[in-house]
């Protein structure tokens, strides 16, 4: 995909936080809202990797993920951290409206697959199935993940825990 830059959110400067974190609200409920930039800030501060990219100097995506030796407190981490002893969890990920059906999903991803690529780990991520976030279910299942696990957390609130191994990720990817 030609254009798209892809830079480190933890050097990012406020404006961009701003944006990002606004992208990231937008979302909600699919992505837990954080409320304030400084809790954006502090998430960011616990994070393994956390990456934003640019089309033509436009904010047009965000990730942030975790390892296994963080310190994050989220019922969903929790999940994957008892389950595995090494794994690599996206806590979350979202494009803008504009770019979305572009590939830039798949992009944020490689861009794991690239940095554990040495490892035989688990990519971790959860979906909303109540609210069901199609988008995000039939994205996910497309790329490989595997449904491990679902979750009701209240009447309204319930999410569905998935999987993928990193070699499958590399090798699905690469038929792509």
């Amino acid at each position: 995909m030609n254009g798209i830059k892809a830079f480190d959110l933890k050097d990012a400067d406020e404006a961009i936080l701003k944006k990002i974190f606004l992208l990231n609200e937008s979302y909600a409920p699919f992505l837990g809202p954080l409320e304030k930039i400084d809790n954006f800030k502090r998430l960011l501060s616990m994070s393994k990797y956390s990456i934003y990219i640019t089309i033509d100097d436009e904010i047009c995506g965000f990730m942030v993920c975790f390892d296994e030796k963080s310190s994050y407190e989220s019922k969903n981490y929790e999940y994957f951290k008892k389950k595995h002893n090494k794994f690599f969890y996206v806590d979350r990920i979202g494009i803008a409206k504009r770019h979305k059906n572009k590939g830039l999903g798949t992009f944020l991803y490689k861009k794991i697959i690239d940095l554990n690529k040495n490892d035989n780990i688990k990519i971790c991520a959860e979906v909303n199935v109540k609210p069901f976030n199609e988008e995000s279910v039939t994205f996910h299942e497309k790329i490989g993940f595997k449904a491990v696990f679902e979750k009701e957390f209240s009447p309204n609130y319930a999410i569905r825990y998935y999987e993928r191994d990193i070699c499958t990720v590399r090798e699905n990817h690469k038929s792509q």
